[in-house]
C-alpha cells in the first residue's frame, strides 16, 4: 500500500467516525506506548485529534463524505470494516498521525502511522479483521514481538500492520520498519529538539493541531515565488483548529528571521486583497477578509474564525452553490462616498 493510500485510510478512520523513518530498529519493545510516546524521533508531520470534540462537526463531516466520494474501494472497506467489527465514535478518544520522511518524489510520501487510543480489544479486533480478509486471496498473519504481536493484513494486494503498544492503544502503518520502530525503545518525537519547540508553538488544548517540517524543496520554491524577497522558506509550520463554535484556524510558520517574518507577512497581505476580490464572486470575499496575517520575531501567524452560519456558506460554495449574495460594490469615486 502506498504511503499517500495510508493517509487516506487512517483520515477516513478518524473521520467516518465523526460521520456515522530511521532505518535501524529498535532492540526491543517499550513497556507501554501511546500517544506521542509511541511516535519515532524521525517523523517529520505530527497530526493529533481528540476524536469527541470534533465528531458531529459540518467540515469534519464534509470532507469525509468527499474523501469517500472520491474513492469507492475505500468507501466500501470502511463500510465492511464499520458494520462488522462493530467499532463506534465512542471508542475512540484520541487519534495521533505521524508521517516519516518522504520516500518518493513528491513532499509528504513518507510512510504513515496511526496511533488511536480509547476503549479496544485486541483479541476481538484481531479476529475481527482476519474474518474481512480471510474471504478472499488475503489473510492475516501474527508474529511475536517481544511481549507483543506484530499483524499483518494482506488484502488484494495492500498490506497493513497493526498491533497494540497498550491494552487502549492500537498502532496501524503500512510500513513494517515505521511500526516494529513506534514499539521499540529508541528515541520519541519528543526526544527530537526541534519538534519539541515546534510544539511549544502550538496550541495542544486544541481539538485538532499539528507541527511539522516543511520540505526543503516546498522551501525553495517559496523563495523563488517570491522573487527572492526571503532567503529561505519556512522550516517548520504549526497549526491548531478548533471546531466548538464554528471554526477557528490559527496557522504559523516558522521562518529564518524576523526580516523573512515580515517579508511573509507582506506577501501575504498582498496576495490575501487579490484572492478577496475573486472570492466576491463566490459571496466569500468577506471570509477572506476575516483572515489576520501577523508576525512575530521569526513566526507569522495567520488567523481565521468565522461562526456556523459562515461555516455553512462555506460548504454551500464547496458543493457547488454560489454561497449567499455579496452587498454591491460602493459607487464609483472616492472610497466611500456618495458622489459628488
Amino acid at each position: 500500500m502506498s504511503s499517500r493510500l495510508a493517509v487516506t485510510y487512517s483520515l477516513a478512520i478518524v473521520g467516518a467516525l465523526a460521520v456515522g523513518a530511521c532505518k535501524k530498529k529498535s532492540s526491543g519493545p517499550s513497556p507501554e506506548v501511546t500517544g506521542l510516546a509511541a511516535v519515532p524521533a524521525s517523523a517529520e508531520v505530527v497530526i493529533a485529534v481528540d476524536v469527541q470534540r470534533v465528531v458531529g462537526a459540518p467540515l469534519v463531516s464534509h470532507a469525509v463524505e468527499v474523501l469517500l466520494q472520491r474513492d469507492s474501494v475505500l468507501a466500501d472497506r470502511w463500510q465492511k470494516l464499520h458494520e462488522t467489527c462493530k467499532l463506534d465514535v465512542k471508542q475512540f478518544s484520541h487519534v495521533v498521525l505521524a508521517i516519516g520522511p518522504h520516500a518518493g518524489p513528491q513532499p509528504g510520501t513518507g510512510p504513515v502511522l496511526v496511533v488511536a487510543t480509547g476503549k479496544l480489544v485486541e483479541t476481538e479486533l484481531a479476529a475481527c479483521v482476519r474474518g474481512m480478509v480471510g474471504q478472499g486471496s488475503g489473510g492475516l498473519t501474527a508474529t511475536p514481538l517481544g511481549d507483543r504481536t506484530l499483524y499483518q493484513a494482506k488484502d488484494s494486494g495492500r498490506v497493513m500492520y497493526f498491533a497494540f503498544g497498550r491494552p487502549d492503544t492500537l498502532l496501524m502503518s503500512a510500513s513494517e520498519e515505521l511500526i516494529t520502530e513506534a514499539l521499540g525503545t529508541g528515541k520519541k518525537i519528543t526526544d527530537n529538539p526541534d519538534m519539541q519547540k515546534w510544539f511549544g508553538m502550538v496550541d495542544q488544548r486544541a481539538p485538532i493541531w499539528a507541527a511539522g517540517r516543511v520540505d526543503d524543496r516546498v522551501r525553495q520554491g517559496m523563495v523563488k515565488t517570491m522573487n527572492g524577497a526571503i532567503t529561505a522558506g519556512p522550516s517548520a509550520m504549526v497549526v491548531s483548529v478548533d471546531l466548538s463554535k464554528g471554526v477557528k484556524v490559527e496557522a504559523g510558520a516558522v521562518m529564518a528571521s524576523p526580516a523573512d517574518a515580515k517579508a511573509l507577512e507582506s506577501y501575504a497581505k498582498t496576495q490575501l486583497a487579490g484572492i478577496g476580490m475573486a472570492a466576491q464572486f463566490k459571496g466569500l470575499g468577506k471570509l477572506v477578509d476575516m483572515i489576520e496575517v501577523t508576525s512575530d520575531g521569526s513566526l507569522v501567524r495567520f488567523i481565521a474564525a468565522v461562526d456556523s452560519e459562515q461555516v455553512n456558506q462555506l460548504l454551500s460554495v464547496l458543493d457547488g452553490g454560489e454561497g449567499s449574495a455579496q452587498s454591491p460594490p460602493p459607487p464609483s469615486g472616492s472610497a466611500g462616498s456618495a458622489g459628488p
